[in-house]
C-alpha cells in the first residue's frame, strides 16, 4: 500500500506540469490504478488545461435595417386672445379708428432649427364700422396668418424663457351687410397684409405647456383702389408641445 502510494505521488509530479499544454495520457495499460484513480488523475489534469480557443473573425452585428431615422423636430399648437385697434385711410388725409372685440387665435407650426419656427392659423373677431347714411355695422373679420418666428434666449435667463420675433403675411377677410359703396372706407372682401410681433413665453416647469404674450401689428397692401389700414393688438395664450 504504501508503494502505491510513492507511486501515485511519483507520476502526478511528472505528468501534472505537462498536461496543461500536452494532450490527455493513455492509461488504459496502468493495471496498478483502479478505474476511479484512473478518472480522478485525468480529471486534474483537465482542470489545469487552458481553455480551447476558437479560431476565425467575430462576424459584425447587423444593425437596424442600415437606415438612420432623423430626430423628429417639435411641433406646436397655440390657442390665445386677442383685440385690435385697427386705423381705416378714408382718403383725403383723414383717417377713423376702429376697435375690435376681443376674439380667439388658432396658430400650428413646428419648429426649422432650435430656435427658428415656423406658424400658420386663423383669427377671428368683429369690428364696427361707419356707412355712409350714418349707421353703424358690424362686420366679421378673419385674419389668415403665415409666418416665421424666432424664439430667442436673452443672456442670463433660463433656457424655458425666450424672446419672440414674428414676421410674415396674412389674409384679412371682411364679411357684413350690405355693398362697398354704403361705406366710406370700405373692408368688405379679401386684403393682404405684413405681420410683425414682438412678445415673450415661458414654459413650465417639467411640462409640455408655456405661456406667451406679444404685441402685433400688421398693415395692409396697397393698390387696386383698396382701402389701407393698419392695426396693432395684444396676444396672450398658452401653447402645448408635442
Amino acid at each position: 500500500m504504501i508503494r502505491k502510494t510513492i507511486f501515485t505521488f511519483f507520476a502526478l509530479a511528472c505528468l501534472a506540469p505537462a498536461a496543461s499544454a500536452a494532450s490527455l495520457p493513455d492509461l488504459h495499460d496502468q493495471a496498478a490504478w483502479s478505474e476511479k484513480e484512473k478518472r480522478e488523475f485525468l480529471g486534474f489534469l483537465k482542470s489545469g488545461q487552458p481553455a480551447p480557443v476558437n479560431g476565425g473573425q467575430v462576424k459584425a452585428v447587423p444593425g437596424g435595417g442600415g437606415t438612420y431615422a432623423a430626430p423628429r423636430k417639435a411641433r406646436y399648437a397655440s390657442l390665445a386672445l386677442e383685440t385690435d385697434t385697427m386705423v381705416l385711410d378714408e382718403g383725403g388725409g383723414r383717417t377713423v379708428t376702429e376697435t375690435t372685440t376681443i376674439g380667439p387665435k388658432l396658430l400650428v407650426g413646428g419648429h426649422l432649427f432650435s430656435w427658428v419656427r415656423y406658424y400658420a392659423g386663423l383669427k377671428y373677431n368683429r369690428i364696427g364700422q361707419q356707412r355712409t347714411d350714418g349707421t353703424r355695422a358690424h362686420l366679421s373679420h378673419f385674419e389668415v396668418p403665415a409666418g416665421i418666428e424666432f424664439a430667442l434666449i436673452p443672456l442670463g435667463t433660463p433656457q424655458t424663457r425666450y424672446v419672440l420675433l414674428r414676421a410674415g403675411l396674412s389674409e384679412h377677410y371682411f364679411s357684413g351687410p350690405g355693398t362697398k359703396a354704403d361705406y366710406k372706407a370700405p373692408l368688405l372682401g379679401w386684403r393682404p397684409a405684413w405681420n410683425l410681433g414682438l412678445g415673450y413665453e415661458w414654459q413650465f416647469d417639467n411640462s409640455n405647456w408655456r405661456f406667451h404674450t406679444l404685441a402685433e401689428g400688421y398693415r395692409s397692401f396697397g393698390g387696386g383702389g383698396r382701402t389701407l389700414f393698419y392695426g396693432a393688438g395684444l396676444t396672450a395664450g398658452f401653447v402645448y408641445t408635442f
